[in-house]
């Protein structure tokens, strides 16, 4: 097996997707009401990817901004979705529907941002 590194075009690609999906999670983010105090956040590496799109980059400049992307969900083993009372006739449980619209979008800003740390593939 040999090591494909990525090309500038496959980087600005990857860059491009992480813009995209930045700026869907914003919209969903500021929707939702939901996690504001992380806003500024989020907006600030979406302007720093909109700059290196713009301006040109280095591989130091991609791991840089892969770095600031916060995460909103640490996914582990204890961790909990928030819950609300179910609107069903049981009563239980459930993920609201904020969190339900949120969640997929901000596991592809992660992805995107940690796709950007990595050099090359198999």
């Amino acid at each position: 097996m040999t090591l494909h590194y990525f090309t500038s075009t496959e980087r600005q690609q990857q860059l491009r997707t992480l813009a995209e999906a930045l700026e869907r999670f914003l919209a969903e983010l500021e929707l939702s009401g939901h996690y504001q105090e992380q806003l500024s956040a989020y907006q600030a590496s979406f302007a720093e990817a909109r700059r290196l799109l713009e301006n040109g980059f280095n591989q130091e400049d991609l791991s840089s901004l892969s770095r600031n992307v916060p995460r909103l969900f640490w996914l582990h083993k204890d961790w909990l979705p928030p819950l609300e009372k179910s609107k069903n006739k049981d009563g239980g449980l459930s993920e609201p529907a904020w969190f339900q619209r949120l969640a997929p979008v901000e596991e592809q800003v992660s992805a995107a941002a940690e796709r950007l740390r990595v050099i090359g593939e198999y």
